[in-house]
């Protein structure tokens, strides 16, 4: 069967950056789309490989090693080396079972002239159906995303509970699509917490900060209400529950009364 490159770059394109996206979501990092893009820019040159010899198992797992390390590099960016090495075996995992799939897909059915070679999946696809099937896909995933934001925001209050150290506080929160607030310079999702609420647990800093007292390294972060803007401080926990799950956010402090909710957040936190 012809391969065509533009094809086989472009499918490729497509495969590599949901991978990208799905190690990103079991890592919880959101890497920009420019950057999921370039990873899968680089994961789709690393297709090429199809247009090989067939070559043996071995050479294919270093080859896919290589390009995976690359399209975490990418994807990541620099880190410390034993973050690195976690992200870029998760990466390989999904990787391997998503070739894995294919390889059953090819054994068992073989759609569209479907070709697996040295680790790499070629479609013969038409390009508009191509685009076709992904919009239906968009549409498909933003339903469901409407749907389960929906059911999140019904269930109205939750427990939450926050541990920093030895102390623990629990409170009640309210889940609000609306509480958009994130950390400036890390893109973390924020918690905001009435003050009172959690003053068993405030830091010192953001206390003496809350008072009016000047305070070096305080994390601030611009918040914006319908009445007013401005910044509140925000610190990280040691393990934060939301409804019984475990949610990897902020706390933002807000002297400002929350009713009867200890806390406010975004219910795609959890």
């Amino acid at each position: 069967m012809v391969i065509y490159a533009d094809v086989l770059l472009i499918i490729n394109l497509y495969i590599n950056y949901f991978l990208v996206r799905g190690a990103s979501v079991v890592l919880r990092k959101k890497p920009d789309t420019l950057r999921c893009l370039a990873a899968a820019a680089t994961g789709a040159m690393g297709s090429l490989i199809i247009l090989a010899p067939e070559l043996p198992f071995w050479a294919v797992a270093l080859i896919k090693i290589a390009v995976g390390t690359a399209v975490v590099i990418v994807a990541f960016g620099l880190q410390k080396r034993i973050e690195f090495v976690m992200d870029l075996l998760c990466f390989l995992i999904i990787s391997f079972i998503f070739a894995g799939l294919m390889f059953a897909l090819w054994w068992f059915a073989a759609p569209f002239d479907m070709v697996l070679k040295n680790g790499s999946a070629y479609f013969n696809i038409p390009l508009i159906w191509l685009a076709v099937l992904t919009m239906a896909a968009y549409g498909i995933t933003l339903v469901i995303r409407r749907i389960s934001l929906r059911n999140s925001g019904r269930r109205g209050i939750l427990p939450v509970k926050i541990r920093l150290g030895s102390k623990v506080c629990e409170l009640s929160g309210l889940a609000d699509t609306g509480c958009r607030l994130r950390d400036v310079f890390s893109g973390t999702p924020v918690m905001v917490c009435s003050a009172k609420a959690i003053a068993e647990i405030l830091p010192q800093n953001v206390a003496q900060y809350l008072v009016g007292n000047e305070v070096e390294a305080i994390r601030l972060v611009p918040c914006r209400t319908v009445c007013a803007e401005g910044l509140i401080p925000v610190f990280g926990a040691d393990e934060i529950y939301i409804g019984g799950k475990k949610a990897d956010i902020l706390v933002g402090v807000s002297v400002e009364n929350l009713g009867e909710y200890g806390c406010v957040f975004n219910p795609e936190m959890i």
